[in-house]
């Protein structure tokens, strides 16, 4: 509840650059168009750990919302272990076959002299 309650208050506090009432028409969506007091940090500007990690607690932070009713913290924890397990498994595999391809360029010459 209390990230739903953030992101509500950071909702509130950055209003929408452009009003979408009426895209390209009224003068007030023009004019908010080009008030850059809302923008936000660039990513040159940012840190990009900092970043990294707000993405994956924003991630999270849904995941948790939309599944809260449905699993328990055990749950979470196992789901957790096994996405983390089937994702080495998938650069286990994807390392093999970019190791077969680089020994097979690298060798490949030796059969052919």
């Amino acid at each position: 509840m209390e990230t739903i309650k953030e992101w509500q208050q950071w909702y509130k506090s950055h209003q929408p650059v452009a009003q979408m009432n009426e895209p390209l028409v009224t003068k007030d969506s023009r004019e908010v168009m080009h008030d850059t007091t809302n923008v936000v940090a660039t990513i040159a500007e940012a840190d990009p750990k900092a970043m990294w990690i707000e993405k994956a607690k924003n991630y999270f932070a849904d995941t948790l919302a939309e599944y809260q009713y449905e699993l328990t913290g055990k749950d979470f924890y196992k789901a957790f272990y096994q996405a983390a397990y089937e994702n080495m498994g998938q650069a286990q595999k994807e390392y093999e076959r970019a190791k077969e391809l680089v020994d097979m360029l690298r060798y490949h010459h030796l059969g052919q002299d």
